[in-house]
């Protein structure tokens, strides 16, 4: 047997025509596209790192007529310090392709060109625009050069880093510009997609073709045909070798040029066996990292989650795959809680990176046995646990049960009057003995309504209102008196000033005095006894001495609840009410429609409904006030 140089590489591009598979659509792409391109726009091959983008653009030449010269301009081995750098090396490329077509390069200038005395130096990129390129495509008779800029992607971090200028890519389209016969051809790493589409140069994804990887008849040509000739695969092994690897090209690289050496060790003496590819499925794990490491770097926490989850089921369940239900389920049985929609975006990305596939029965797979090894052995996912209670879990719950409890003791405090005993006090009247009424109850329901101190009010308004009307004063006197069961008819005497100023006046109410007075006790609101309606009759109350204390006027007049021991009863706001005396003790109130101010214009509690009020047929009339 001849002996050959390893065939087996993935760590460089595949140049000789004989070891290279395919990529038919990828060429015919080019050679549908270089004569047909956009004004100003290159084409843009894309794919992720080991699917042999270099390979492609040095087989270019190769597959295109004698029109085109191909330059390629390997970035990846280019200083790009600065953008003299970046130009200094296209030049030495394209010289170099010049020389491989036959074309003259003698008349190429050099950089930095001679310049008399005091003139000054051009700008490298006008040089190199307008002197090197305009004899260089001259040179070529009529042919087109092609720069092709392999991994283009590494300009995208130089601009940020500010070692080459940020329109560096305005400036390659605007030679093809300047010079018709340039065509421009970039590769692109996949994770540098959407800076590439940003730029106007890529802007255009027509122009983008996507490598992907091998079909598994290309990949079996990948691995035998190298070797025809030299050595060969027991049978089962090719097999074998494309489970451990797909088809991607780098890691098909990696594997066979393992087992070319253990061949080459016994000089090729029988076939690669079963036992060559275990022996040497460490060394090839250890070289995936090439591969998978930028990868894992850049996966999202749920992509990583589905990807481990999918590695676990597999080693369960061998080849059986996995659906998006069983994956969910094995997430959150080891204490993860993302939904199928996240897991079903996540699968996704997976398989736009080729880390996952997906069949017709929409299970997912691993297409390359490394993928498992690699996960397993270098970056497996730390398993968040399960939550437990905590002792911290129960704060929340003792302090809602604590707001409640005070919530609840407020209520009380309301509901026995305790805040309504505090507003009596702060307007000066005195708590009164407990009384029960027999009132009507609509009647009753509408008097406590327009009687409802400022702490009971549902609502209030904060903020002082200018508007001079007739307030509702509410005097309520309390003196249980027995009687054997007198009815009483009570007389309503309004006082209206209307004047936008209203005068402090003194509302006088006479009562008879009663017989006796019992020790009064505190109750949170009388108790409602029912009555005969109230009849159609002028309402004429029993008036009692009841001197009002009128503060400081205010532009404000509001409702002021003043409280007297005095036996007395208020109609209700109908027309007409009859007070029915009984043996109990009974608490009635008088309603005094005045213009009266509020003590406190800050705080202005307006009844949002008030009862109907019988105008007074004279607002001058002002009762004198009694010794």
């Amino acid at each position: 047997m001849t002996a050959i140089p390893n065939p087996y590489n993935p760590l460089n591009p595949t140049e000789h025509p004989a070891y290279f598979v395919n990529r038919a659509e990828t060429f015919t792409f080019f050679r549908q596209n270089l004569a047909g391109a956009a004004f100003g726009r290159a084409l843009a091959l894309i794919g992720r790192r080991g699917l042999g983008k270099t390979s492609v653009l040095y087989q270019l030449a190769g597959q295109l007529d004698e029109r085109y010269v191909v330059c390629l301009v390997a970035l990846g081995n280019a200083s790009l310090a600065d953008e003299e750098s970046l130009i200094l090396a296209m030049t030495e490329d394209i010289r170099l392709a010049l020389d491989l077509a036959g074309s003259s390069t003698y008349r190429l200038p050099e950089w930095p060109p001679e310049v008399d005395p005091g003139e000054e130096l051009p700008s490298i990129r006008d040089w190199f625009e307008s002197d090197y390129l305009t004899i260089a495509v001259t040179a070529l008779r009529g042919r087109t050069l092609i720069l092709a800029l392999d991994d283009a992607h590494l300009l995208f971090p130089a601009i940020q880093h500010g070692a080459v200028p940020g329109d560096i890519w305005d400036f390659l389209g605007g030679l093809m510009i300047t010079h018709p016969r340039i065509e421009l051809v970039v590769s692109v790493d996949a994770a540098y997609e959407d800076q590439a589409l940003a730029t106007t140069l890529l802007s255009d994804p027509v122009l983008h073709t996507r490598l992907s990887e091998l079909s598994r008849e290309d990949a079996a040509v990948l691995v035998q045909q190298p070797l025809e000739g030299v050595a060969r695969y027991d049978e089962g092994v090719v097999a074998d070798i494309l489970a451990l690897a797909g088809g991607h090209p780098f890691l098909l690289h990696s594997i066979c040029r393992l087992l070319f050496r253990r061949s080459e060790e016994r000089n090729h003496n029988g076939p690669i066996t079963e036992h060559d590819l275990i022996a040497v499925q460490d060394a090839a794990l250890e070289q995936s990292s090439e591969i998978f490491e930028p990868l894992w770097q850049e996966m999202a926490q749920n992509e990583r989650l589905a990807l481990t989850a999918l590695v676990a089921l597999n080693e369960e369940y061998p080849g059986a795959g996995a659906t998006l239900e069983d994956l969910h389920t094995w997430a959150t049985a080891h204490g993860y809680t993302p939904n199928t929609t996240q897991l079903a975006a996540a699968l996704r990305s997976l398989d736009y990176k080729g880390l996952v596939q997906i069949d017709m029965q929409a299970r997912y797979t691993l297409p390359a046995l490394l993928i498992a090894g690699w996960v397993a052995a270098n970056s497996p996912i730390e398993m968040a646990p399960v939550a437990q209670p905590s002792a911290s879990r129960f704060v929340p719950v003792v302090g809602l049960v604590a707001a409640l409890l005070i919530v609840a003791a407020l209520g009380a405090a309301a509901f026995l009057g305790a805040f309504d005993a505090g507003d009596e006090d702060e307007g000066g009247g005195s708590s009164g003995p407990t009384a029960t009424l027999a009132l009507n109850l609509e009647a009753t329901r509408q008097s406590e309504f327009a009687t409802q101190t400022e702490a009971a009010r549902p609502t209030e308004t904060l903020t002082p209102t200018l508007t001079v009307t007739p307030s509702l004063t509410v005097t309520a006197s309390e003196t249980p008196s027995e009687t054997p069961s007198p009815t009483d008819i009570a007389t309503s005497t309004a006082t209206l000033t209307a004047s936008p100023e209203p005068s402090a006046t003194d509302t006088l109410t006479t009562t008879p005095e009663p017989s006796e007075t019992p020790e009064p006790s505190t109750t949170p609101r009388p108790t409602i006894t029912d009555t005969p309606a109230p009849t159609d009759t002028p309402v004429t109350p029993t008036l009692t001495h009841m001197p009002s204390d009128t503060p400081t006027p205010s532009d404000t007049p509001t409702v002021t609840l003043t409280y007297t021991s005095t036996p007395t009863y208020t109609a209700t706001p109908t027309d007409t009410a009859t007070l029915t005396r009984t043996p109990t003790v009974t608490r009635t109130a008088t309603a005094t429609p005045s213009a009266t101010v509020t003590p406190r214009p800050t705080r202005t509690p307006t009844p949002s409904r008030t009862p109907t009020q019988r105008p007074s047929p004279d607002p001058t009339r002002i009762l004198p006030a009694l010794p």
